[in-house]
């Protein structure tokens, strides 16, 4: 029979930390990332991950954006795979690994309330979710549409459209959210302002490239690497026509990524069932155990 040796002394706090942190590299788990059409191993979430997750919907009530900042920090910590670029994968990717953290960390279920009846009513009745039955079907149940170019009738501009990646959603977080999120809107003016610089940030979002025909000469333009508040002033330049085929794969694309948190649940009995569609949101609260 083997002996266990007990060591009593605690040593440094460096010691200990080194320590754990050697344990916790061995509890990784495979996560599958659409873009990459493979899976990449992820250590799994600690306590005081969790607690910054959390705390992230308190500190943003508006635009989710302290949820954005904080994931994509977790996410870059807890990659095992020193070859994976966190800031290239894409915000489907992003999902999908949130549903496997959760799932892996958390509690695999996921219980919604969902509403039936009359509506005023407000009854719910409770169902459970398996994440993992989910993720297993939404890898053979979404096609994101590849990257396109769209060219107006006149041919003098063409723009290019792609899913954007975790960092494209971070810089426009923090260049045109941080800040303003908590601002109270005061009036009619206020709001559809509000409404119009999300709408044109969207748009800023899912473009990668210009294209501007001037005579014989074609100006090329990486999106990418400029501003958001550049990118902005450029695309509140083109003409309405190019912007419908930019919102038409926006659409498309936001199509296949709702999905991700689209389930269907039974919420009669099995004699007589009643299969009714619902929702759940990817935020801080969806990394608590309920």
């Amino acid at each position: 029979m083997s002996e266990v040796s007990v060591k009593n002394e605690m040593g440094s706090m460096e010691e200990l930390l080194g320590m754990m942190d050697r344990v916790n590299e061995v509890f990784a788990y495979e996560v599958w990332v659409p873009s990459l059409k493979r899976n990449v191993m992820f250590r799994e979430i600690n306590t005081s991950q969790q607690k910054r997750l959390i705390k992230s919907i308190i500190d943003s009530p508006v635009y989710n954006t302290e949820f954005i900042f904080t994931l994509r920090k977790v996410l870059k910590e807890n990659c095992a795979d020193t070859t994976v670029d966190i800031d290239s994968l894409t915000i489907l990717d992003k999902l999908m690994i949130s549903m496997k953290m959760r799932s892996v960390c958390v509690n695999d279920l996921i219980e919604l309330n969902i509403p039936v009846g009359n509506p005023a009513d407000k009854k719910t009745i409770k169902r459970g979710v398996s994440l993992e039955k989910l993720i297993s079907d939404l890898k053979n149940n979404i096609t994101l549409p590849d990257v396109e170019t769209y060219t107006d009738e006149r041919g003098v501009y063409s723009v290019e459209c792609g899913i954007p990646t975790i960092l494209n959603e971070y810089k426009l977080e923090e260049e045109m959210r941080k800040n303003t999120e908590t601002k109270d809107i005061k009036n009619y003016d206020e709001l559809r302002q509000s409404i119009g610089d999300v709408f044109i940030g969207e748009i800023a979002k899912y473009v990668r490239g210009l294209s501007i025909k001037d005579g014989d000469k074609i100006t090329k333009v990486d999106l990418n690497a400029l501003s958001f508040r550049n990118r902005i002033a450029l695309l509140e330049k083109l003409p309405e026509r190019i912007s419908k085929g930019v919102l038409n794969y926006i659409s498309k694309t936001k199509k296949e990524i709702d999905k991700v948190s689209l389930v269907k649940v039974n919420i009669g009995t099995e004699e007589e069932p009643e299969i009714k569609e619902e929702t759940f949101a990817i935020d801080g609260n969806f990394f608590t155990s309920s």
